[in-house]
């Protein structure tokens, strides 16, 4: 068969139209195309190229070609039968009827010889090809004929020429008068020994659009079974009784089974179970043609004896001309209903988790809205979660509270942790926590998560647990203690090391360490009752400068430590318990040696401060500041109120108790402690106490 799907019409006819369209490739014409005869010799050539030659040869050849309707004598078919006389050329000029049917010709008719020289060319010659008569002569003579086709041509004219009354059909590729290549389907008739034809009567067509567009039907054909073929989806057409006709290969890497493994139909793939499911599917797709049903998932058997969820398409083409059949498109989803699966248990696990967390979870907007609160935050204000949800929260809460803390969350960009406190619109001492974090989303949103928790319990049992009586809980007591009496036997152990020559300033130190764990000690006797100290006024600066020995050696060989006393501050008093604030000071020094490299600085500044309302821990005033620099390692953005948290530690080997009891100790005294802090430029510790009158 030839590539063009044209059958055994492989090898025929001559010179004639066809091929690409305008302006395509003449490459190859010329003398390699088969012989003809020479135009200059040739007899019928020359009566072409001669207008008002006498025709050679009876009538009949006309009787043959010419079919026209005007009144003459004409066979049973309509053919008029041209005589010879009537058959001159050009000596009465053309005829108007013939010219006019010339002109609306798509065919044309050539008569050639046994050689294969034109003898006759019909007019319309020049309507399908644009050659005149004689042009046409002289040009088939030259080689009209594609040399890729050429021989093909002539094999079939020869065979055809050997057996008188055969008839064959085939199409090539000519070269048209404006230089195009055309594709002509010629029929050839041998009439070679009739009389008034003698010779191959060839009846030619111009069929260069139906042959590009059916090799563009074909390219989109072969372009679409690719796709299909190489597809991940199985694509499957079944007949009227559900029997698979054909079946894409992607059967095999989907389902490892071949062709002939599907003999008995879909039914015995699908899962008994999915049976009627498919049933289904197909009789909705059967109840309306045309239309697409499903998807359904539907398990089917693999080759290895598995089963594989299948997503399936049911789609009723029996009235298309072009399918005939019922079209089922399926594709392998095992794996991702699999995960979907654990997604949804993992996601009924955390709803289930957060509605059941003891403490209230929210959810806001990029604003502050609340967009999801859980079940606790809704009993904990006896309210249904519903009217928590966008701005209803605030009804819940003190209104300067929710006005503070609204500018809190426009102001915070985002960094570590949002901490912040809110009291009950009732005015009693409920307190709230809410902690906020923001999440980096990848859609670009900037609501936050959270946590609300009740911390009016928390808070007498923080000050309690800090305070010696946690409840009765002597560990925690015991662990707060513990934390002192390390600091200061650091002190002796180290003096101890170093006592080689009997030094009296370093046995005076040691000695005043002992002291101070006697001190401890004997707080140890009154687990039950909390701290009742009466506060004394006390000279700040006096005070420090007598820590300071002890200090030098705690942070000896390990940090440069100096004491800087503003001028006036050194007498200034506030009302402590003395030793808690020795305590709270060489906590708050020690901190800074564990954060500082090998011979890292640390300076201890002592000054007085005015603050106002919105800055002062208690009334506004003058307060006198203590700070604790040093230039370590650093505190993270989301740790710095953290630390002060108890059990929340920074250092490796810490108990997270120090820096929440000497907060709690100062808060006591009416003052606060707070903290200032770069990562990896150091941390600066600062003790307001409000100043007291001698």
């Amino acid at each position: 068969m030839h590539p063009d799907g044209h059958g055994d019409l492989s090898r025929s006819s001559i010179g004639s139209s066809s091929g690409r369209h305008a302006g395509a490739d003449l490459e190859g014409f010329g003398p390699g195309s088969p012989a003809r005869a020479d135009p200059r010799t040739s007899p019928a050539a020359r009566w072409v190229a001669a207008p008002g030659t006498k025709v050679p040869g009876p009538s009949g050849l006309f009787a043959l070609i010419a079919v026209n309707r005007r009144p003459g004598r004409a066979d049973g078919r309509g053919m008029r039968v041209v005589t010879g006389a009537q058959a001159r050329v050009g000596a009465r000029g053309p005829d108007p009827l013939d010219r006019a049917l010339a002109d609306q010709a798509s065919e044309f008719h050539v008569v050639c010889d046994a050689s294969g020289a034109v003898r006759w060319v019909s007019d319309a010659v020049a309507t399908v090809l644009g050659y005149q008569p004689d042009e046409y002569a002289h040009a088939a003579a030259g080689g009209l004929v594609h040399p890729d086709d050429a021989d093909r041509v002539a094999d079939a004219l020869a065979a055809v020429g050997e057996a008188p009354g055969l008839r064959r059909r085939l199409q090539y590729r000519v070269r048209a008068a404006d230089g195009t290549i055309r594709w002509v389907e010629a029929t050839v008739t041998n009439r070679l020994g009739q009389a008034g034809v003698d010779g191959l009567v060839h009846t030619m067509r111009d069929v260069t659009t139906r042959v590009m567009h059916k090799r563009r039907l074909l390219e989109r054909e072969r372009h679409l079974r690719t796709i299909v073929s190489s597809a991940a989806d199985v694509v499957a057409l079944l007949d009227d009784a559900g029997r698979i006709e054909y079946v894409t290969p992607s059967i095999a890497p989907v389902l490892g089974r071949s062709r002939r493994s599907l003999d008995g139909g879909w039914r015995d793939l699908v899962h008994p179970d999915d049976a009627l499911l498919a049933v289904d599917v197909f009789e909705a797709a059967l109840d309306s043609p045309g239309q697409t049903h499903g998807p359904v998932d539907l398990r089917m058997r693999h080759g290895d004896g598995g089963w594989r969820i299948m997503e399936v398409f049911v789609t009723d083409f029996r009235a298309d001309p072009v399918v005939r059949g019922i079209v089922v498109n399926a594709r392998d989803v095992t794996a991702r209903r699999r995960v979907e699966r654990e997604r949804q248990a993992n996601q009924t696990l955390f709803n289930t988790l957060v509605e059941m967390a003891p403490v209230g979870i929210v959810l806001t907007d990029d604003e502050g809205a609340w967009t999801y609160v859980n079940a606790r935050v809704a009993a904990d204000h006896e309210v249904e979660p519903e009217t928590l949800l966008g701005w209803g929260w605030c009804r819940c809460f003190d209104p300067d509270d929710v006005e503070r803390v609204r500018a809190e969350f426009v102001a915070w960009n985002g960094e570590g942790r949002l901490v912040t406190e809110l009291g009950a619109a009732d005015g009693t001492e409920r307190r709230w926590r809410l902690t906020l974090s923001r999440p980096r989303l990848a859609t670009g949103e900037r609501g936050a998560v959270g946590t609300l928790e009740d911390v009016t319990t928390r808070r007498g049992l923080d000050e309690m647990l800090l305070g010696g009586a946690a409840m009765g809980s002597v560990a925690g007591v015991v662990g707060s203690a513990a934390h002192d009496l390390q600091n200061l036997l650091a002190s002796i152990v180290f003096q101890l090391d170093l006592l080689g020559d009997a030094d009296a300033d370093r046995v005076r130190a040691v000695e005043e360490a002992v002291d101070r764990a006697h001190a401890i000690a004997d707080d140890l006797m009154s687990l039950s009752r909390p701290d009742k100290r009466a506060a004394q006024v006390v000279p700040v600066g006096a005070l420090l400068v007598d820590l300071t020995d002890m200090l030098a050696v705690l942070v000896e060989h390990r940090a440069d430590l100096t004491l800087e006393i503003a001028e006036g501050a050194g007498a200034s008093l506030v009302r402590v318990d003395r030793s808690g604030l020795e305590r709270v000071v060489t906590n708050l020094v020690v901190n800074a040696r564990d954060a500082v490299d090998p011979r890292g600085s640390i300076e201890v500044r002592v000054g007085t401060v005015d603050l106002d309302e919105g800055s002062a821990p208690g009334r506004p005033g003058r307060y006198v500041a203590i700070e604790v620099v040093d230039d370590g390692c650093g505190i993270a953005p989301d740790m710095i109120e953290a630390v002060f948290e108890p059990y929340v530690t920074t250092k490796k080997d810490g108990n997270g108790i120090g820096l929440a009891a000497s907060r709690r100790m100062v808060r006591s005294w009416g003052g606060d402690l707070r903290a200032r802090s770069t990562l990896g430029e150091g941390t600066t510790m600062t003790v307001l106490l409000p100043l007291a009158q001698s």
